[in-house]
């Protein structure tokens, strides 16, 4: 926790569309594996809202994210929530978490001068880094898999987004290449029948 702590304080005395971006790669890191092909037919407005999501993520790294209406983005993915179960499929469930966390990142964007709200951002995205990490270590059904340290990897993306490394051609890739390792982890966990397919 003394790490996230130590972000916060960081990311506090950076300009407030510079924490934008920090919340914003967030979006970018955790998002992107709504190309799995899991999610259709089941699931196709949560892919639709989570690349929304990373798309507009993406574009307020880029500077573009005056376009973005946020007020609308949240309406849409807490449409998608309300028709969520997270007692669903174990696939399912994967997605709930990180539509909740897409709401929290959200509510920070809207709000870029809530410390708390990036606080919280930050507890999240440890929560879920760690959280694959632990289902790689525990769960995985080969032996000859090495679990990725997503909880370290995050940890560096995040030292490195708060002390200011947040131009697009660093920042971007730094976080794209986390969201592929995440997405690739996710498609090689999950099983076809965990989002009801073939069942």
């Amino acid at each position: 926790m003394g790490d996230i702590e130590d972000a916060v304080e960081h990311a506090e005395r950076l300009r407030g569309d510079e924490r934008m971006k920090v919340g914003a790669l967030l979006l970018v890191r955790y998002c992107g594996f709504h190309r799995d092909r899991r999610f259709s037919p089941w699931f196709e407005n949560e892919r639709e809202a989570l690349a929304r999501v990373a798309q507009a993520g993406a574009d307020f790294v880029r500077g573009a994210g005056s376009a973005t209406d946020l007020a609308e983005l949240k309406t849409v993915l807490r449409g998608v929530l309300e028709e969520n179960d997270p007692d669903g499929p174990p696939f399912g469930a994967e997605i709930f978490d990180h539509l909740v966390f897409a709401d929290e990142v959200l509510d920070f964007l809207g709000s870029p001068d809530s410390i708390d709200l990036l606080g919280r951002a930050f507890e999240r995205a440890e929560e879920l880094a760690e959280g694959r990490e632990e289902m790689g270590r525990d769960d995985w059904t080969t032996g000859d898999w090495e679990p990725v340290e997503f909880a370290r990897l995050e940890s560096e993306a995040r030292d490195q987004d708060v002390h200011g490394d947040l131009d697009p051609s660093a920042a971007l890739p730094r976080s794209e290449g986390f969201s592929r390792l995440y997405a690739d982890f996710i498609a090689g966990y999950y099983r076809d029948e965990d989002a009801r397919i073939n069942s």
